[in-house]
């Protein structure tokens, strides 16, 4: 404002100016005379010069003040504008703050003082922690539903709802949800996983299979025991529809690369066990593990039960013999040779497994045998140390 001010009294000394220098070069100031509805007014030039310098000046003195109203005016309007912005970030803040140190009754009442505020539905998703916190699952449901109205919330929001449902046993709703949403939106991890989980609680194995194929770069370590999940499924589904004998007739037409996946091949075994057929699940065991022991496949030894494991303890101690200080190989050889009922070689194995690492499964085991030779003292401790019992003092 100083600067226009300034602006304005520069224009009148010039004008000033300009009609000083004037006078003095003419001699003559003239004469002018103004009449109007009765009204005569009677000036020289010069004096009609200066009339008009001050009308000039002050209209120019006239608009300026009418900018500074106006803008005076619109000021107090975005004060109190930001005035009301400030509040609802201080609400928002303490909300978030309320959550994070678990007053929940707080964060409740500061956020849903700002539920129909515009914060990206950031706000609507830390009202619906509240209400989860707060023993309220509807209250939640209803901020996430309102969450997901937001573009920059909505998978979060999303996401909150299909856990809900699954929890619930919803698998439906879930997969509906699924479906709904992007087709970038459902290639994120956290959607697959959730999306598998929908379809396996669901039934729906086959389908679960199939884009698990398309999903195993996405899941990464998370591949494998989703893909064995949905095999078990599959698998189980097959024997009891359709009897053990299809079971392996359907894994025969299987690709060969399918037939490869150790996934696959543990829940097929698996399977075999389940349904009784203990020297196909060892043929099995042997023919895929052909070069060294696999993690998904290794443990399922330990279930086979046979009078004359032959190829299993075979390939089990040509493994040992190249690693004799692997814990779980010395478990393994121990447990099918006690289910053959071959306790020499059982309590041979598990000794040795069990002064490497006392592991509970291996102690009981071994207590089992102790017992079997009448060796209750021996038992009892190995029971006792099961139990983590490390200090254990016998009778003599």
């Amino acid at each position: 404002m100083m600067s226009q001010l300034i602006r304005i009294f520069l224009v009148l000394v010039i004008l000033l100016i300009s009609v000083v220098i004037a006078a003095m070069m003419f001699d003559d100031s003239g004469y002018v005379m103004v009449e109007f509805n009765g009204w005569v007014v009677e000036m020289n030039v010069w004096s009609l010069c200066l009339s008009l310098i001050a009308i000039f000046v002050g209209l120019m003195l006239i608009n300026l003040l009418v900018k500074s109203s106006l803008a005076a005016a619109s000021g107090s309007k975005n004060w109190l504008g930001n005035w009301g912005s400030r509040k609802k970030q201080k609400a928002f803040t303490a909300g978030l703050l309320a959550l994070a140190e678990t007053n929940y009754l707080i964060a409740r009442e500061q956020l849903h003082k700002i539920e129909n505020e515009d914060f990206d539905g950031i706000n609507l998703l830390a009202a619906a922690e509240a209400e989860m916190q707060l023993g309220q699952p509807e209250g939640a449901k209803n901020y996430w539903r309102m969450a997901a109205s937001f573009e920059k919330s909505a998978l979060a929001a999303t996401l909150c709802l299909i856990r809900d449902a699954l929890q619930h046993n919803r698998s439906d709703e879930a997969l509906r949800l699924i479906q709904n949403l992007s087709e970038k939106q459902q290639a994120q991890t956290p959607v697959l996983k959730l999306w598998a989980q929908a379809l396996g609680q669901a039934g729906h194995w086959q389908e679960l299979k199939d884009k698990l194929k398309g999903w195993k770069k996405a899941l990464g370590n998370d591949y494998e025991p989703l893909m064995l999940q949905a095999s078990k499924g599959n698998f189980a589904e097959i024997a009891s529809k359709e009897g053990a004998s299809q079971l392996k007739q359907n894994w025969q037409s299987l690709p060969r690369s399918t037939r490869k996946d150790p996934a696959q091949q543990a829940a097929y075994i698996q399977q075999l066990i389940d349904q009784g057929m203990h020297a196909d699940a060892e043929h099995a065991l042997v023919e895929y593990q052909a070069s060294s022991p696999q993690p998904l496949l290794l443990p399922l030894f330990k279930q086979i039960k046979l009078p004359n494991p032959a190829g299993a303890i075979k390939k089990l101690e040509s493994w040992i013999k190249k690693d004799d200080l692997n814990v779980e190989l010395l478990s393994t050889l121990g447990h099918i040779a006690f289910n053959a009922n071959d306790k020499q070689l059982a309590e041979k194995a598990l000794a040795k497994a069990i002064k490497l690492a006392s592991r509970k499964e291996d102690l009981v085991l071994m207590a089992e045998i102790k017992e079997s030779q009448n060796d209750s003292q021996h038992a009892l401790l190995l029971y006792k140390q099961s139990m983590g019992t490390t200090h254990v003092q016998l009778k003599a």
